[in-house]
């Protein structure tokens, strides 16, 4: 199986962190800017002229828009873009550890599940008298005794 060529899968961050440093935007007018749902590759174009007027900042116009719509200056927790990349690789870690975790539990409780129906059969075998039938791991192989305990 071979990897897919393109983009990293944090590349929404990445196109955001080109932004900032492309257009000099401090880490609350970035979040300001991806709150109102603006495109970092189109930022220039949308504080091209406000309303008709003369052309205004790129940075003042983001937060015109944003206490407009919000009715706010600042968002209330500003969260640089680099810590949110790290909590997002930190929660993807941990969702694949715990898929780790239940497919090993499941191919355990799989294996288990077979070894007691072979136990099963094997004691079906023994009442109706078959000889010769065992089971790996099993009765047969520890002296007659399942678990530590006799067979019956």
């Amino acid at each position: 199986m071979s990897k897919k060529k393109g983009k990293a899968p944090n590349a929404k961050a990445q196109a955001w962190i080109d932004a900032r440093k492309r257009h000099h935007l401090s880490h609350a007018e970035v979040q300001m800017a991806r709150e109102l749902g603006m495109n970092p590759k189109r930022l220039a174009a949308s504080a091209g002229t406000a309303r008709g007027l003369t052309p205004v900042p790129l940075s003042q116009h983001i937060e015109d828009l944003y206490l407009r719509r919000f009715r706010r200056t600042i968002p209330d927790p500003v969260v640089p873009l680099r810590q949110l990349r790290r909590e997002a690789a930190a929660r993807e870690r941990a969702e694949a550890r715990e898929r780790r975790r239940k497919r090993r539990r499941a191919e355990i409780d799989h294996a288990e599940a077979a070894r007691i129906s072979l136990l099963t059969l094997w004691r079906l075998c023994n009442a109706v008298g078959l000889e010769g039938f065992s089971v790996p791991g099993g009765p047969a192989t520890r002296d007659g005794d399942i678990n530590g305990q006799e067979v019956k």
